[in-house]
C-alpha cells in the first residue's frame, strides 16, 4: 500500500502545503453557526480534496429516482424549487486570499425534448442525446455518464439532472450532486423538496452539543486516543498483516489513493435483522453500532487479523447547520478493534462496541484536524484499508403523499475509495442490503464476494452463536463459504 510514485509524492506535498499540515494543531474558536457563503469545518476538508484533484468523480453521488403518480411539469417544478431554496446546490466556489467561499450564480434548466425531457447543469461531452421515449437503458446510461464526469466547482453548481416523462404517471429523475453539497443529514431537506413540491422542515439531526468547535483541550484527547489506538506504533495493514513499511514521516507521503472499483450488493434476510438487533440489546448497542462490530469480526473472519484499524463515517452536523446551506458534514472516525478466538462471541462483541463508542467520543473533532495535530505529534498516516458504515438510504424519512410511489436506485461513480468498504444501507421500508465496494486491482474479485458472504452469513449466525468462541464462529463461517 506504500507506492510513493512521483505523482503522489508531488501531491501530498501539495496537500501538506495547502492544508499547513505539519504546523501545531489549530485551535478552533467558537462559531455560533456558519456566516452566509462560508465553508463549515468539514466541508473545508472536502474542498481541499477536491482541489487537489478536480479531475476526480470519486465524491459524484449519483442516484436514478422514479415517481409514480406524479406529473411531469410538478416534478420539474420541485427540482426548480429545490434549487432555488438550497444555497449548496445553487453557488459555484470562489477563492479569495486562499479562503473558499459559495457564491450563488443564476441557474436555469430547459427542455431538451419538449414536454419529454427536461435538464439542469452541465452537460458532458459523452452523454448520449435525451431519450424521448424514457427507456430504462437509455435512462441508466445517462445517469452513468453524468456520474462519471468531474465537476468544476469554481464554474458551475455541484448538480446536474435530467428529468424523464415516462408511460402514464411515471417521471424520472437523474440527479447528480458533488459530496460537497450534501451528506446523508441533508437528503431529507434535499429529496424532500423534490417529492412534496414544498420545502420541509430541515430533516437533519444535528450532534448534541454546543455551538462551537472542539477546543484545544478535545483535540488534544482526541490525538492522545489515537496514539494509544488507530495510530500506534504496532498497527498492521488488515489484509497483507504487514506492519508499514515506511516510518511514521514517510507515511504522510503514501496515503490510500482512489483507484477504479467494483460494487457488487446483495439483500440481508429481515428475520437477521431483526434478531441481531436483540443481540444489541443484550450487549448494550445501538444496532448501528453492533453492525460495525459485525464488519470488523468479518475482516478477522477474511483475513485473520484479529487486531485491526476500520475507519467508520460519521454524519457530524452541528446545531444551527442548515443543510440547504451547509452540505458537506462528514467525519471520518478510525476505529481499532481487537478479537481473541477464545472469548465467547456475547463478550467480543461488548468489547467490539466499547471500541465504537470510545472512538465516537471524538466524531465531534474532524478527522483533517486531529491529522493535522497527530503528524505535528510525530505521529504516521492511518494504517487503514477498510471502511465500514451503516447508512439510511437517500429516500429514509422523507415522507410521500397518499397514491404516490417514490423509489430510488444509486448509479455507481466506478472509483473505490479504499481497497474494500463494508456498507449497511437501510431502506425507507426498514430493509437492509449490504454493499461491497472494492478497487479490484487490490483486492480481487472472489475475495470481494466471499466478503460480502461472510459479512451475511455472520449477521445471520451471531444471534445463535453468543454462547460459542470466536474461534468457532470464524471456522464455521469459513466451513460453509467454502464448502
Amino acid at each position: 500500500m506504500n507506492l510513493l510514485t512521483d505523482t503522489r509524492l508531488e501531491l501530498m506535498r501539495r496537500r501538506l502545503a495547502g492544508s499547513g499540515a505539519g504546523a501545531a494543531p489549530v485551535v478552533a474558536t467558537a462559531v455560533p453557526r456558519t456566516p452566509a457563503g462560508q465553508l463549515g469545518i468539514a466541508e473545508r476538508r472536502m474542498w481541499k480534496i477536491y482541489d487537489l484533484d478536480p479531475d476526480s468523480v470519486s465524491h459524484n453521488i449519483g442516484l436514478v429516482l422514479d415517481f409514480d403518480g406524479y406529473e411531469l411539469d410538478a416534478v420539474v417544478g420541485s427540482f426548480e424549487l429545490m434549487v432555488r431554496e438550497a444555497e449548496v446546490l445553487g453557488s459555484v466556489i470562489v477563492v479569495e486570499d486562499g479562503v473558499p467561499r459559495r457564491t450563488p450564480v443564476i441557474g436555469q434548466g430547459h427542455w431538451a425534448v419538449p414536454g419529454a425531457v427536461w435538464e439542469w447543469g452541465s452537460r458532458p461531452a459523452n452523454l448520449p442525446a435525451a431519450d424521448p421515449g424514457g427507456h430504462r437503458a437509455d435512462i441508466l446510461a445517462a445517469a452513468s455518464a453524468l456520474v462519471k464526469a468531474p465537476f468544476d466547482l469554481t464554474r458551475e453548481p455541484p448538480l446536474r439532472g435530467r428529468v424523464y416523462a415516462g408511460a402514464g404517471s411515471r417521471v424520472t429523475v437523474v440527479l447528480v450532486v458533488h459530496h460537497l453539497a450534501v451528506d446523508d443529514t441533508s437528503w431529507a431537506l434535499l429529496l424532500g423538496t423534490l417529492v412534496s413540491g414544498s420545502r420541509p422542515g430541515s430533516g437533519a439531526t444535528a450532534r448534541p452539543g454546543t455551538d462551537t468547535a472542539p477546543d484545544r483541550a478535545t483535540v488534544d484527547s482526541a490525538v492522545r486516543h489515537a496514539l494509544a489506538t488507530w495510530a500506534a506504533e504496532d498497527v498492521r495493514y488488515p489484509l497483507s498483516g504487514s506492519l508499514p513499511e515506511t516510518d511514521a514521516a514517510q507515511s504522510w507521503l503514501s496515503p490510500l489513493s482512489d483507484r477504479d472499483g467494483v460494487k457488487i450488493t446483495g439483500p440481508v434476510d429481515p428475520a437477521d435483522i431483526e434478531a441481531l438487533g436483540a443481540v444489541s440489546r443484550e450487549v448494550g448497542a445501538t444496532s448501528n453500532a453492533l453492525l460495525i462490530a459485525v464488519c470488523a469480526l468479518s475482516v478477522y473472519a477474511l483475513t485473520d487479523a484479529a487486531d485491526h484499524v476500520l475507519l467508520v463515517p460519521s454524519d457530524n452536523r452541528r446545531p444551527g447547520e442548515d443543510p440547504s446551506r451547509v452540505g458537506y458534514c462528514g467525519n471520518i472516525v478510525p476505529m481499532r478493534f481487537s478479537f481473541d478466538a477464545g472469548a465467547s462471541v456475547r463478550d467480543s462483541l461488548r468489547t467490539a462496541v466499547a471500541a465504537v463508542y470510545r472512538a465516537m467520543e471524538f466524531a465531534t473533532v474532524d478527522y483533517g484536524t486531529v491529522l493535522t495535530a497527530l503528524r505535528a505529534a510525530g505521529g504516521r498516516f492511518p494504517v487503514a484499508e477498510i471502511m465500514a458504515s451503516v447508512r439510511n438510504a437517500p429516500l429514509r424519512g422523507v415522507p410521500v403523499s397518499a397514491r404516490k410511489e417514490v423509489s430510488c436506485e444509486s448509479v455507481f461513480n466506478g472509483i473505490g475509495n479504499y481497497p474494500i468498504t463494508f456498507a449497511f444501507e437501510i431502506a425507507p421500508d426498514n430493509r437492509v442490503h449490504l454493499e461491497v465496494d472494492y478497487q479490484p486491482d487490490i483486492v480481487d474479485n472472489a475475495f470481494a464476494r466471499r466478503a460480502s458472504a461472510v459479512t451475511t452469513a455472520l449477521v445471520a449466525r451471531v444471534p445463535q452463536a453468543l454462547d460459542r468462541t470466536v474461534g468457532d464462529l470464524v471456522h464455521a463461517v469459513r466451513e460453509t463459504e467454502t464448502a
